[in-house]
């Protein structure tokens, strides 16, 4: 998710905390050093600036994963409904 929300361009960290629905600061901190140290992110501080400074953006490394998961979303998008019953059914099967 969030390769997808710098995918239309650089975002400062409080803007991808409110894209990223219900993640919490850590995880948020943790993925964006995770990104960072695996080359899909970069941080781009601006040093005259005392709020906000820093802007993550997508490496071209990162950029590379564009189409790929533009192809996982689709498929989500139309398989959804079906893996959501085969987990009711799962648990259908499980229940004890």
């Amino acid at each position: 998710m969030l390769l997808a929300k710098l995918a239309a361009g650089g975002r400062r960290y409080q803007d991808l905390h409110g894209a990223l629905d219900g993640v919490s600061h850590k995880v948020l901190t943790d993925t964006l050093r995770r990104a960072e140290r695996h080359g899909l992110i970069s941080r781009h501080v601006d040093a005259g600036r005392m709020d906000t400074a820093t802007l993550y953006v997508l490496t071209d490394l990162g950029r590379s994963l564009d189409e790929p998961l533009a192809a996982l979303a689709r498929w989500v998008e139309a398989n959804w409904d079906s893996v959501e019953a085969a987990q009711r059914d799962w648990a259908d099967r499980t229940k004890t």
